[in-house]
């Protein structure tokens, strides 16, 4: 088996913490859809929304 690159590491560390946190909400009794955004979609999108809602 070859060695995970850091990129690898990464991606399989935010799938895990988000899986986790999808559980987690689901043991207190709320339904929360997977968040599936990279980093980089992610900052995207919450700038997009500033710019929205910062006029």
């Amino acid at each position: 088996m070859k060695k995970m690159t850091d990129k690898q590491k990464s991606r399989l560390f935010q799938q895990r913490r988000n899986e986790n946190f999808q559980a987690s909400n689901r043991l207190e009794g709320f339904d929360t859809e997977l968040v599936t955004l990279a980093a980089e979609e992610a900052l995207q999108r919450i700038s997009e929304l500033r710019s929205h809602y910062e006029r």
